[in-house]
């Protein structure tokens, strides 16, 4: 294959498409009345636009519209779902307080804790001293990291929600 016929073959959709300079164009045509290599190709990319032509775009699937309106409104947590781990997060503060104290010490930890706020406060001013730590439980352990890790996703499932809350 000469450079000529290269350089024609990679002029030919331009010519198709009529986007070629008179002069360049008139200089592509004696070439291709003279070498028959480059009349086959010229002749396959001038019928290239007719044959796109009459080939038919396939039907849409009648439900596309709705189907791609579902995908997209699918990031979209429903009520139920955006708000059903506050509860799971209420029931583990529950069996928390329940296990602290028991259903009749509930009153008595309220009263414990406030006291306890108070003497933290009174310490920043150096009115007291801290009151020592709790001691150390396996099962509120468990149950704190199990309130840790459903307040996360909570959290995580309301940051995928940014304003569409409000």
């Amino acid at each position: 294959m000469a450079v000529t016929c290269v350089w024609v073959r990679d002029q030919l959709e331009t010519l198709v498409d009529g986007e070629l300079e008179r002069g360049l164009a008139d200089q592509l045509r004696v070439h291709l009345a003279a070498c028959e290599a480059c009349r086959e190709h010229h002749t396959e990319a001038s019928s290239l636009p007719a044959r796109l032509a009459a080939v038919r775009a396939p039907e849409p699937p009648s439900g596309l519209v709705r189907d791609v309106l579902r995908r997209v409104r699918g990031d979209r947590l429903s009520p139920i779902h955006l708000w059903a781990p506050l509860g799971v997060e209420f029931v583990l503060f529950l069996v928390t307080l329940w296990y602290v104290s028991g259903f009749r010490g509930l009153y008595l930890l309220v009263q414990r804790t406030a006291t306890e706020a108070a003497t933290v406060l009174g310490w920043d001013v150096g009115q007291a001293d801290l009151p020592p730590p709790a001691a150390g439980d396996l099962f509120l352990l468990l149950v704190c990291g199990l309130l840790v890790a459903t307040t996360l996703y909570h959290l995580a499932l309301l940051s995928r929600q940014g304003l569409r809350l409000l």
